[in-house]
């Protein structure tokens, strides 16, 4: 495969049991459908397992930004450029295949920007993402497992978010006799 952003060929690495193709000219990579969100699922011992940036479940919430010039690898398809959910990052996407292409540093900016999201969500936002995580359980796009562990991250993160917002109310339950 050729490499979207050059001359380059794209060649075959491994990283987390998942098979990329990465530029070595350019450092850019190329993740078939779906990979994207395996890699930030396992990310961070799956913190981020809870977020639901995948770029294909909500193309309508598409944001369009100014176009860059370059070609799925995969089959030639013209890439469009949208941002990483709400983020300004900009990510190259194949609307045929559902492939995303991602220059050198924009993974590790992903990451970042995912970081920021857990570390600024207030007790009332992990609540809401509680409930919305519970009726997807039932209603949701994933099967029922990975909804289930999506919903014991946002409690563990609440509960985390919790302790920190609120010290010693947190000691004082810890504190509390276990039955």
């Amino acid at each position: 495969m050729d490499c979207p952003g050059g001359d380059g060929r794209l060649k075959a690495v491994h990283i987390a049991s998942l098979r990329l193709h990465r530029c070595p000219d350019c450092g850019g990579t190329w993740y078939d459908k779906d990979q994207l969100s395996v890699l930030k699922d396992r990310e961070s011992a799956g913190d981020y397992r809870w977020i639901d940036i995948d770029l294909w479940r909500h193309p309508e919430k598409f944001r369009a930004a100014r176009q860059r010039r370059s070609e799925c690898p995969r089959d030639g398809t013209p890439l469009t450029t949208v941002h990483y959910g709400d983020s300004k990052i900009l990510v190259d996407i194949c609307e045929r295949c559902e492939g995303v292409w991602l220059d050198k540093d924009e993974y590790r900016q992903i990451i970042a920007y995912l970081d920021k999201v857990v570390d600024t969500e207030s007790l009332r936002d992990y609540l809401r993402d509680f409930k919305d995580e519970f009726v997807e359980i039932f209603s949701g796009p994933e099967d029922i497992g990975p909804e289930i562990r999506d919903l014991d991250r946002i409690l563990y993160l609440l509960e985390l978010r919790f302790a920190v917002d609120h010290p010693r109310l947190a000691a004082f339950i810890r504190g509390l006799p276990t039955f």
